[in-house]
Formats: structure tokens, sequence, C-alpha cells
């Protein structure tokens, strides 16, 4: 066809991997649609573009009816000439007659599937990116936007810089000694100050940044397409211009002039929010703020003549704060006693744990003497008599007292004696050790311990102020496996930044606590649901792209699970519990979230607790209600028998039957997996062995649990097995879900090695549904994929899973992989997908699961 350019087959093959990853993934910000170029029939159009123009199934409509309002013709301002006579790809923007929004378009050309020439739009809506440009919102001081105006533009950023595949960078830099400026010239000079900083930044900008005000002396600049190396130098090129601008003389001069910086470039195809690149940014920079501060104390030091010595009487300060600043710096209890009157004083703190009558008190022996238990009073009233008898001048004694919950507290009490010129005793002063706070500190994250969270909750229930409070409990999804992929160490390591994050994002209302292993909670004394939800959502988004510690990447997400006193516990023992359910409820859920406890998940609990201890009873009575179900595999080309899957079935006399998707995590969670497990694979191989009889070449597939791969012993129990039951290994194939190859593929590498150098196949179950479906087939151990039924159930409608299963099919058998397709129910759907080039088929239509012997009159039959 004249006119048309060509694109290269591996380019084209790039384009359409890119694009259906992209949609199994759920990733693509943008609009995406397909158009035949010399009809205008929509081709494709993925969900989110559908959504966003309430279009059902615009496959097959002409474009410009569907897609604009009032046309009666092709678009007068479609590129579709303009990407003909070569400039593609095209970038245009273009405000829509139909949504009356405003879309920044990525055009191009591509051959379609069947060879016809299409054309590809990819659109970002920047509405709001307009409104805020025409509604700027400005910083008064600067004249640089503020907050609010910089983050959505930020978001807008982020898009735009996907959509056209190039990076930008956050900068963000923070004033040194601006409270110095403040305090020694006044908030006047400080704010000329912060504006010959801003001035200084603005010489360098491109039309394309974004320079915003967060707070105080704390500015960001998002730099468009450019890396970390180019935005470096201009935030140089900026201090080094504000160092000359707030450089000063005589006293002033000896403040830092300008600014320290960070910065932290985000890639194109990474989705990190605001706070996660913040947060990169602000270490970078204090980093550099540290070494400019030991540069200047250094400096100083140097010009520094040598100290006089000064008597320590010519030391002035203010003595009727000391004590007050004592108290507030420890948890132990100083006290102090005039010798003279005989008058003690104590800290509020003591005065509240052991319920004494005051700060002040006079027979403070007696009053102690009540509240000391009688195996101590003596030693303790034998101490003190020494002291008021001149004998000593110090003294410590360890002693039990009750406190105001009638619990003994051990107390370890030093004190010494000061005396006038005279020698006649003036004070004595001295501190009481708790020693019952000992151990209630983890030594790892330096948090309080659950110890002191059971107390904390316990005391706030027993206020009985009539206010509620929210208990939080947070957990690392999949911590095993970093521990798993460098060590313990490392794991610790990410434990200590995790309650940095924490303690980080507390509101005022709020203290964090370590519980076992990786479990945080955090306990909010105010706010409410709100509180917990944007605390949350806050520490969500800083663990939302891969970390990196000591040189080491790693990725993690967090689940957590919350209650509320009083509605859903009255005592530590219930929030915690119903917290913990929340939690499994959530990683039940797919992970990465947060969910509130409700009478759903209690009733969902208590279920399966009862299920589980039903599945024990069967487990240890001979797996009692356990069978084990066929279902044919065929030949896609002529639906002839190729082999067979083994399917776990339980039927509970309590229960009823229960589907797996429903039991087998309960076997996963209680470990009764691995000796299930091990039944459904002797069953299988058994199984096998006696079809070989009659039936040649007949695999026999059986799903695993990656737990299973974890028992030491599970390859020398596959060999047992084989060699007991006669089955051939090479008729044997183990299924692993995509999402378990995927997320354990380090730590199972070699287990996978070793089970194929048996001579068993590995088959990848469920794929398309994972997380990076292309990605895994570049290394993946398998010898089977089998793509989920998710793909055949809209095929005769939807281009896209045809497309996407002839795609899949191409790419495995390039790289001597067999591909089978599951969940065919219908002679219409096998016929749309026969002509796809599988190797063979499962579903409904050849055969749904069956009990053995059902399964070998078939397999007679169709021998």
């Amino acid at each position: 066809m004249e006119g048309e350019r060509k694109i290269p087959g591996q380019k084209r093959e790039e384009l359409l991997e890119n694009w259906v990853l992209g949609e199994i993934m759920d990733s693509i910000g943008a609009y995406v649609y397909v158009t035949d170029v010399e009809t205008d029939e929509i081709l494709f159009m993925n969900r989110a573009m559908k959504e966003a123009f309430s279009l059902e199934q615009p496959e097959g409509k002409v474009c410009w009816q569907v897609l604009q309002k009032g046309m009666e013709r092709r678009c007068e301002f479609c590129p579709r000439q303009i990407l003909r006579e070569g400039a593609d790809p095209y970038f245009w923007e273009e405000t829509n007659t139909k949504t009356g929004r405003v879309y920044e378009n990525y055009d191009s050309l591509i051959h379609w599937t069947d060879g016809r020439l299409a054309h590809v739009q990819q659109s970002i809506d920047i509405t709001e990116r307009k409104k805020l440009v025409a509604e700027a919102e400005v910083d008064e001081l600067t004249g640089v936007l503020n907050r609010r105006a910089g983050r959505i533009a930020f978001e807008a950023m982020k898009k735009k810089a996907h959509s056209e595949a190039v990076p930008f960078t956050l900068c963000m830099y923070d004033l040194n000694d601006l409270k110095r400026v403040n305090d020694s010239f006044g908030h006047s000079e400080g704010d000329n100050y912060l504006q010959i900083c801003a001035g200084a930044m603005q010489k360098g900008l491109s039309p394309e940044d974004v320079f915003f005000r967060m707070s105080g002396d704390e500015f960001i600049i998002l730099m468009y397409g450019c890396g970390e190396r180019e935005a470096s130098k201009r935030m140089q090129e900026a201090q080094r211009l504000a160092e000359q601008g707030t450089a000063r003389s005589g006293e002033a001069a000896e403040l830092l002039p300008g600014f320290s910086y960070g910065v932290f470039e985000l890639g194109s195809d990474e989705n990190i929010g605001f706070q996660a690149a913040f947060d990169e940014a602000d270490a970078r920079m204090y980093v550099q703020k540290r070494k400019r501060h030991i540069q200047w104390a250094e400096k100083r030091a140097a010009q520094m003549k040598p100290a006089e010595k000064v008597a320590a009487a010519d030391f002035e300060y203010d003595q009727s704060l000391l004590y007050d600043a004592l108290v507030k710096s420890t948890e132990d209890y100083i006290y102090l006693c005039n010798m003279k009157t005989g008058m003690f004083r104590y800290p509020k703190s003591m005065v509240e744990e052991f319920d004494l009558p005051g700060e002040v008190l006079q027979n403070a022996a007696a009053v102690w003497s009540e509240r000391i238990h009688e195996h101590d009073r003596k030693a303790f009233l034998e101490s003190n008599q020494e002291i008021s008898d001149g004998r000593t001048d110090s003294h410590s004694v360890e002693f039990r007292a009750r406190n105001r919950r009638g619990e003994w507290i051990w107390l370890r009490c030093r004190g010494h004696l000061e005396r006038d010129e005279k020698g006649e005793p003036v004070l004595f002063a001295g501190i009481m050790e708790n020693l019952g706070r000992k151990n209630r500190v983890d030594h790892l994250t330096g948090l309080p311990n659950k110890v002191v969270l059971e107390h904390q909750v316990d005391t706030l229930l027993e206020s009985n102020s009539g206010k509620g409070f929210a208990f939080l409990l947070l957990d690392l999804d999949d911590f095993k496996n970093i521990n798993d992929l460098y060590d313990r160490l490392f794991g610790d390591r990410v434990l200590r930044l995790l309650s940095r994050r924490i303690q980080s994002l507390l509101p005022p209302y709020a203290s964090a606590y370590r519980m076992d292993g990786d479990e945080f909670a955090v306990l909010f004394r105010g706010g409410g649901k709100n509180a917990v939800l944007e605390f949350y959502a806050a520490l969500k988004e800083s663990f939302e792209r891969q970390q990196e510690s000591d040189g080491k990447k790693f990725f993690c997400t967090l689940s957590a699970g919350c209650t509320f006193c009083p509605r859903d516990g009255a005592s530590y023992l219930d929030l915690v519990k119903h917290a913990h359910y929340s939690l499994e409820y959530a990683k039940a859920a797919g992970k990465n979230r947060l969910l509130f406890f409700s009478e759903e998940i209690l009733q969902s609990k208590k279920h399966a607790l009862g299920m589980t201890e039903e599945l024990r009873y069967c487990v240890e009575n001979g797996m009692q209600g356990f069978s084990v179900f066929y279902q044919p595999q065929v030949i896609a080309e002529t639906g002839g028998f190729c082999g067979a899957e083994a399917l776990l079935r339980w039927n509970s006399e309590k229960y009823g039957s229960v589907p797996p998707s429903e039991f087998i995590p309960l076997l996963e969670e209680s470990g009764l997996i691995h000796p299930v497990g091990r039944w459904v694979f002797t069953q299988a191989a058994a199984a096998c062995a006696q079809w070989e009889a009659y039936r040649k070449g007949s695999p026999i597939s059986v799903n695993v649990s990656y737990l299973q791969l974890e028992r030491e012993d599970f390859l020398d129990f596959l060999t047992g097995t084989l060699q007991k039951t006669g089955a051939s290994p090479e008729h044997m194939v183990l299924e692993f879900t995509e999402s378990c190859i995927a997320y354990n593929l380090d730590a199972l590498s070699e287990s996978f090695r070793s089970i194929r150098k048996l001579g068993i196949k590995i088959a990848m179950d469920d794929f398309g549904t994972g997380y990076s479906s292309l990605g895994i087939l570049k290394q993946s151990p398998a010898d089977i994929v089998k793509i989920d039924r998710a793909f055949v159930r809209d095929i005769r409608n939807s281009s896209f899973d045809s497309t996407f299963i002839r795609f899949i099919v191409e790419l495995c058998h390039d790289v001597g992989i067999t591909v089978c397709l599951e969940g065919v129910e219908t002679w219409e759907e096998y016929e749309t997908v026969r002509p796809m080039a599988l190797d063979s088929i499962q579903g409904f239509l050849f055969g749904k699961p069956m009990p053995q012997e059902n399964f070998d009159a078939l397999l007679r039959h169709s021998g």
C-alpha cells in the first residue's frame, strides 16, 4: 500500500509485548486504543479508556462516532496522515469533544496481528495539570508553587514521564542556618535569605521543570527529562549562586551560607509515590548537610584560641530549672530531700505510679513504709536511718513497693548526702530505678516491646475515661524472602528501617511497639479511623518501590489489621487477637492492605479454625474424606487424549463437599499440606504406572505447594515414590502456580533443577494472572505453561484474549516451552482456539474431573 511505512518485525513484537504486559499488570496510566487506518474501526481498547468514556464493547465500531461528539466524518485533527508521511511517533494535545477533558496523545503506526496497518494512540488526561497552570497556587513569599500545587504537579509529571518513556528527578533543598539568621538578624532577614536562595534556583530552571515550597525552608524542584547527574550539576550551580547571594561580613560570616540538597531520579517505568521519592531525596540531602556542618565545625575549631581554665564555681545556670530538666531527661525517679526541714520531693511520674499523697512529702519514710513489701521493709528503714544518723553519706538499697494497681515493683534506691561548710547535712538526693522496666525495650529497634504495650493498653482500659482508642498491628509481607535472599543480619537491618519509618510518621497521639518477629503495633489514643488510614497510607507509600540498604536491594509490602476499643474488645488479649484475625484476613485477601476488624472476619476465622481441626482429624484418620480426581487433557489439534491432571477433593461429614480454593489454603497454613501433598503424589504416581499398561506416554500433572519444596527430604520422597510405584518420571509433571515461581524463583531454583534432573517436568499453572507474566518466562524453569481459563471466557468477543494466547504460544515455542490452555467448555470456544497452535487443551468440554475408576474406563474406551 503506497505511503505505508513498514515497522520492523522486532519493533512490532516489542510494542505488542509492552502492550500485552501492560494490560495484564493493569499498570498503564494512559488510555490506549487501536484502530484500522483505512476504516477507523476500533480493534482494541484498554479497560481504563473504556471506563473513562463509558464504553462497554467499542471494538468493531468507528472511533470518531464513539469517542467524539457531533462528528459526521473522520476528525480533522486526526494525525493518521501525518503518521503515514513519516512523523512516527507523533505527540500532540487534544480537548475531547465528548468528555471536555484535555489529553496528551502519543500516536504511532503498527501492523496488527492479522497483518493490517493499525493506528495506536496512548492518551494521558492532563486537565488537572492545565487547571494548575491556569490557577497557580503560589507561595506568597518566594513566588513559587505551594506544597499542594507541587504534589499535583508531581503526579502529572510522573504520568507524562511514563507516557514519553523519559526520567525525571526530584531535587530537595533545605537552607543552612535559617534559625540562626532569624535569631541573629530577625525574621525579615530570614525571609530575604529564603528569597535569595529561591531566586538562585529559578535561574537554572527549564520551562518543563516545577519548583515549589514544601514548608519552612524546604523546597522541591522536579526536573523533567533529567537524570541524577545532570540534576546534581544544576543544583551545584544554584548552590554557588545562593552562597554568593547570602555571603555576609563580620559576625554573620560564621553562618553557613546557601543550602544543602539531595536528588533522586525516578525512572519512566517506576510507580513511586511522592512521599517515597521525597524521603529518598531528604535522606541524601542530610548526608550533604551533615558533611557541611562537620566541615564548618572543624573550621571553627581551627580558628579558636586555646581554652582558658574556668573555675567550676564560675559556671552559672538557673538552678530552679535543674530538677525539672533532670526529671524530664530520664525514666528513672529522681528525688530530693531538704535535710534541714526533712521535706522530700518526688517526680510526678512516681507520684502517679505509686499513688503517693503528693510530690512533696513531710514524713516520706512512713509513707513508703506502707507501700514496701514486709520482707524488704526492715532493710529500707535501716538504710534511711543510717543517713539520718550521719553514719554514712550514701546508700543503695533494693526493695519491692506496691504500685497503684497493686503490683509489686522492684526498686533500686541510690542516694548521696551533701553537707555545708560546717559539715551539717544540707541536701540528700538520689535516683530510684524501676527494675520492672528492665527488658522492656526491644534491643533491635529501640522500640518499647509488647510487655510495655500490654501495660499501656491496660492503663488505658483502667482509666475508664470513656474515650476509645485504636490498636493497629503491622506485618511485613514475605519477610522470609528477604532473610532467604541475604541473611538474618540484613533482615534485622530491614526491621530497624521499618521501625524508623513508623516513628517518623507517627502522629502526636500515637506510639509504636515491637511485637514478635516482623510484627509491629501502633496505639492510637485519638484521631479515630481517619488517623489510622492516613498513617497506614503514608507508611504503605514509603514501601511501594524497591528499597536499598547497605548496597543491597529488597522489596516488601506491609499488611495491617486494626481493632478499636471498646467496640472490638474490652481487654488487651481480645484486641490483639482480633487485630491478628484482621491481619491474617488482609494477607489472605492479597496482602499490602489494611483491614479493620468486623463480625465477618470473626465468623470467617471461627469457620477456618473449625475446618482446620476437621482437616487434621481426617488426615490423622487415614486421609478420611480425601480423594484424587483426574481431568483429561487433549491434543489441541485433534481433541485426542494426551494426559491428565490429578486434583485433590475433600468431602467432610461436617462441612460437606468443600471447594479446593477454601481448604487448600488451610492445609498450607496448618502444615497439613505436607502429608496430604505427598499422599496425592503417591496416588497419582500409582495411577500413572497402572495406566502405562494400556496407555503409553500419558503424563499426569500434580499440583505442588512451594511449602513442600522447603522440606529437605522432598526430593528423596519423589525418588522413593517413583521407585515404589513403578511410575516413569518422564510421565510425571509437577505444577506450580505462576505467582509461586515468580516470587520464589531465586530461593527455589536449585530445587527446580533437581526435580528436572529426576526427569520430572515442571508446569507453570495459572499463567497470565501473576505480577510479571511475560518477564518470568525469560528465566522460568517451566517445561509447560498453562494459560489461565480467564482468557477463554470471552474469547469469541475479545480480540485482546485471542491476541494474548497467540502471542504467548509463539513466544513459548520459540524458547522450547509447550502450552496448555485451560477452561475450554464449549465447541464454539474450541473452534476459536483450535487454529492458535496450542499443544494441549484442558476443560469441561473434554471431561470434568472424575474419580479414578471413571477415568480408567475413559482411558480404555479412548484407547
